[in-house]
């Protein structure tokens, strides 16, 4: 690939976060880290129309290059159903690229710099496939 794809990552913990991050590299860029909920709902409608988000965050640990919009949003383990509800719905409107969401009833290594290994080679493969399959510009 010549250049790194841009996506959003959603985590509950900045340390599996720079974890995560640095392994999603070189295929893909976070541009943006979202924490909670709440900074989802209010920022990731922003990003998926190309405009850099209302708040500067210093806890946000993406490159928060957005001159290219997002071609994925990746949310960890923290978040429960009705917390990507919550998120999906902010975006409704906006949102016309794949969600990704692990799968729980998949072991995984516990929480810590393992777990974010063992999820982005998940993310990765599932990523790849919507590429091939021609599935990147749709909300699923």
């Amino acid at each position: 690939m010549s250049s790194a794809i841009p996506v959003i990552l959603c985590g509950k913990s900045q340390e599996i976060a720079r974890g995560v991050i640095a392994e999603l590299q070189p295929e893909y860029e976070v541009i943006h880290l979202i924490l909670s909920t709440s900074a989802g709902k209010a920022e990731i409608p922003s990003l998926l129309r190309g405009e850099v988000p209302p708040a500067n965050d210093a806890d946000n640990l993406g490159i928060k290059n957005y001159s290219e919009a997002p071609t994925a949003v990746i949310l960890g383990g923290g978040y429960e159903d009705s917390h990507v509800a919550e998120m999906r719905q902010a975006c409704q409107d906006d949102s016309k690229i794949p969600w990704l969401r692990p799968d729980l009833s998949k072991p995984a290594p516990p929480l810590g710099p393992e777990y974010g290994k063992a999820r982005v080679q998940r993310v990765k493969s599932c990523l790849s496939n919507l590429e091939e399959g021609g599935k990147m510009n749709e909300d699923a």
